[in-house]
């Protein structure tokens, strides 16, 4: 970071929260371009109306620019309830001070659209805050009643679409990926009879099974169904996991097949063990199951726009301002083309971000992985959302219970009850 930032803390010092205070400190310290100033409101009420603020509140101010932006104090905590009714109190600052540090030092933005028309399901909370950290705006875009894509979408996310996509949908999502737009899926977790958009996916390599993935290796305490996979994953997609436990309960899963076209690449970002079983009614297939994927199809760019314009211009031209508009031509398509990519973004299932799992087990990484997933989508971009921390301890997110369970529960007390009596045998002969 090049530019001055200015961290007015608009509190008494000595009365304010010590575990913001020391946190403040300590952030400020991570960057010789961070300056501190603690300003007493109560001795300067100025300044609260200057940067219509409240007492106990953080200005984080661009010395170069001027703008500013306000976190009070009690937005950095916020308290829920887990599943079991438990208070859960969470710590913010890392994740606002971040986020604000980014908007005032980049100008760079970038807008997501969510398709509607479908009966998709709405972005939960954590995943909405995570987009606002990160600068993301989104809108909604009905692409039944349009078949225009805005130019200004970054990204198309599907998001748990109850109801099936056209024909005439899916051509236009084609259309839109192979001229270099991004697109991302997430299917419902419950079972929808949606061919369309299977076969879409199956377009870009990936067949859907028929039945829901259970793993007898990588599963949640035993629960064959409720998948811990294998993270494949690598490079950005990695940022920020420390412990690669991404959960991803009741989904079905896919077979890599052969995309629609040579200029299609499928790369694995997530994978059950290979004793991953594919149930139906009827059968049990074991194999590896990709549960996430990103598909690349390459697509070639004239660096000069001006190209058409040129073409347009000669059939209405003078045959000198042809040979003029010929030559410009000619010149323009000697400049080399740029490669660029389309991509199409696939999880198993929207459950990966479900609402309440995600607060209920705060060990796991989903909403993360997530938001690596997405900002992949945008070059040069990282990802810069950080999830609040919890204050309470976190619960241990135990993979496989089965063989813990006998020994904890069976075994050592069989083992400690033998040692006693015969320790009490012994003593008894003597």
């Amino acid at each position: 970071m090049d530019e001055k930032l200015q961290f007015i803390v608009l509190a008494d010092k000595n009365d304010a929260d010590p575990t913001i205070a020391s946190f403040i400190e300590k952030y400020a310290a991570t960057s010789k371009n961070i300056s501190v100033q603690w300003v007493d409101p109560v001795l300067h009420p100025e300044t609260l109306s200057t940067y219509s603020a409240e007492a106990n509140s953080v200005v984080i101010k661009n010395k170069t620019t001027e703008d500013f932006e306000v976190i009070s104090f009690s937005s950095i905590y916020s308290s829920s309830y887990d599943s079991s009714y438990q208070t859960v109190t969470t710590f913010d600052g890392d994740g606002q001070f971040t986020s604000a540090v980014h908007s005032l030092t980049n100008d760079t933005s970038h807008k997501i659209y969510l398709t509607s028309g479908h009966n998709e399901q709405a972005l939960g909370a954590s995943i909405t805050a995570l987009f606002d950290k990160a600068n993301y705006e989104t809108a909604d875009l009905n692409t039944v009643l349009t078949a225009d894509i805005p130019d200004d979408c970054d990204l198309l996310l599907i998001n748990a679409p109850e109801t099936d996509f056209t024909e005439d949908e899916v051509k236009n999502l084609e259309s839109y990926v192979a001229s270099g737009g991004k697109l991302m899926i997430l299917p419902l977790s419950q079972e929808e009879n949606l061919p369309n958009l299977t076969q879409l996916m199956k377009d870009y390599g990936l067949k859907m099974t028929e039945g829901y993935i259970a793993d007898s290796t990588r599963s949640y305490q035993g629960q064959a169904y409720y998948l811990f996979p294998n993270v494949t994953a690598t490079g950005d997609y990695l940022q920020e996991l420390t412990n690669q436990m991404v959960l991803i309960p009741n989904t079905k899963g896919f077979t890599e097949v052969d995309p629609k076209s040579d200029d299609i690449t499928v790369t694995q970002l997530l994978a059950t063990s290979s004793d991953g079983y594919n149930v139906t009614e009827d059968d049990q297939v074991q194999g590896t199951y990709t549960l996430g994927a990103v598909a690349t199809q390459s697509v070639a760019e004239e660096t000069a726009e001006t190209t058409s314009e040129s073409g347009k211009e000669t059939t209405e031209s003078s045959s000198e301002t042809e040979d003029s508009a010929s030559t410009a031509s000619s010149d323009e398509t000697t400049t080399e083309d740029v490669a660029a990519e389309g991509r199409v973004t696939i999880l198993a299932s929207s459950s990966i971000i479900d609402e309440t799992m995600t607060t209920s087990l705060p060990t796991l990484e989903n909403n993360t992985f997530f938001m690596n997933t997405v900002t992949a989508n945008f070059d040069g971009v990282e990802n810069i959302s950080i999830e609040a921390k919890t204050m309470n301890g976190n619960t241990n997110t135990v993979q496989q219970a089965g063989g813990i369970s006998i020994v904890a529960i069976l075994l050592l007390p069989i083992l400690i009850l033998a040692a006693g009596f015969v320790t009490w045998f012994r003593r008894r002969k003597a």
